[in-house]
């Protein structure tokens, strides 16, 4: 899980499904912050998200948008951004190392049932 921010979000993407199809873009939407839900801090929108910690943060969402009335739609980019980026990179570091351990540990007991299956 991962406290993200949406800095310079517009007025009108601070509706609750619009934050959820942005939060999709690194993860699963689980909170948003009082602040968000209030309008309180019109500066950024900021969600908590359950995400994969193995894959790159992206740096900004684009959103395609839609006027039903001209018929004509236009990208517009979201910045994103990782309230605690070297947080993410030591949870992904300790995360590898672990697993290389984990790997490292299962090699070898299977060394040893060879052998003991061996004897």
């Amino acid at each position: 899980m991962a406290w993200i921010s949406f800095p310079d979000l517009k007025p009108t993407y601070f509706v609750k499904e619009t934050l959820f199809s942005l939060a999709s873009a690194v993860g699963k939407l689980l909170h948003l912050d009082m602040a968000t839900i209030n309008k309180n801090r019109p500066s950024y929108a900021r969600v908590k998200a359950q995400v994969d910690l193995l894959c790159e943060f992206p740096k900004h969402v684009e959103m395609e948008i839609f006027n039903e009335t001209t018929k004509e739609s236009r990208l517009e980019k979201v910045k994103i951004q990782n309230l605690h980026p070297e947080l993410w990179k030591n949870i992904v570091n300790n995360d590898k190392e672990a697993k290389q351990e984990q790997k490292d540990i299962s090699n070898e007991k299977q060394g040893t049932e060879f052998t003991t299956r061996r004897r």
